[in-house]
């Protein structure tokens, strides 16, 4: 099967792609780089996208293509409640994703994946509640609207072809950025952290399992299609997240107690609010629908996808 992977370059792109040609798939892979990330051996067919908004421009990246998995997203937000931005988002997240369904429904692409994320439904689940893939939408800030926004689209015409949103949670693994790096950092640098009296649970996504989520979907055979969610099986709370990182990287976490509402009231004053409710509250993922229609089973357990994230070595993109 040839395969395009939009936002090739980037961290989850990077990885799907190779997990493709692992798997004996023909890769092309969309970019605004002008060369392919991966090394020269690689059996890999890049494609430089100069307008990613034009749909002329994904006609000849889609052509002679059996499957599209579209990733390129705005997902960086500020504080939820926080519309200011809308409007960039929504050109990136929605009109991008217009021009290349379009192009691939006309290049007689037979299978489009959607990568949205869980801001697209809501911010936090109550305790014992997981969202599922019926679960009503709440988004709060421009990435969750805009991401929404994108996934009422391409489902409203999935008649064209097979077509599915995946979700997915906080994606880790190999090469991570953001705030799951700037976490193992200060748990590697022994930073004391007032995260020992949090009580949550919070769904994560190993990228290997959401690359072979991926591969999964593609191979599927009579898929019923629509919305399927992806993570993995373990719900760790924030204390045993560090506790296992700790472990990973055989360091001593520093854990003390402060009351989780002063924390947040604290960091909303600095402007890091939403960064610690990430880390205080709870936000739960059924992924059913994928195990139970597809037979899948994330190939990767918590600690092995952190022994691959933290071990030495593995945080640089030279690893």
């Amino acid at each position: 099967m040839r395969v395009l992977v939009t936002g090739v370059s980037g961290f989850i792109g990077e990885h799907i792609a190779k997990h493709l040609l692992e798997q004996g798939h023909k890769v092309r892979g969309a970019s605004m780089w002008l060369d392919s990330p991966f090394p020269k051996e690689e059996k890999y067919e890049h494609a430089t996208i100069e307008d990613p908004f034009s749909k002329k421009a994904w006609r000849e990246i889609t052509s002679e293509t059996d499957a599209v998995v579209h990733l390129i997203a705005k997902t960086h937000t500020r504080e939820a409640g926080d519309l200011s931005d809308l409007a960039e988002y929504r050109h990136i997240n929605v009109d991008i994703t217009k021009a290349l369904f379009e192009a691939s429904w006309k290049a007689g692409v037979k299978r489009f994946i959607y990568m949205s994320c869980f801001n697209a439904v809501g911010e936090e689940t109550a305790p014992g509640k997981a969202f599922a893939e019926d679960s009503p939408c709440s988004p709060t800030d421009p990435c969750g609207v805009t991401k929404r926004e994108a996934e009422e689209m391409v489902l409203k015409y999935r008649g064209k072809m097979s077509t599915v949103v995946l979700r997915a949670p906080l994606v880790y693994g190999h090469w991570v950025k953001g705030n799951f790096l700037r976490l193992m950092e200060e748990v590697e640098k022994g930073t004391p952290l007032p995260l020992s009296g949090v009580k949550n649970a919070r769904s994560l996504v190993y990228v290997g399992n959401l690359a072979a989520a991926v591969g999964k979907i593609l191979e599927a055979e009579n898929l019923a299609g629509g919305i399927y969610h992806v993570a993995d099986d373990e719900k760790p709370s924030t204390p045993e997240l560090i506790e296992m990182i700790a472990g990973v990287m055989g360091v001593k976490p520093r854990l003390f107690y402060s009351p989780t509402g002063l924390l947040e009231k604290v960091a909303g004053f600095s402007g890091k609010g939403e960064m610690v409710k990430k880390l205080t509250r709870s936000l739960v993922v059924s992924h059913e629908r994928l195990k139970k229609e597809l037979e899948f089973k994330p190939p990767y357990t918590l600690r092995r996808g952190l022994e691959v994230t933290c071990g030495k070595g593995k945080r640089s993109r030279d690893a």
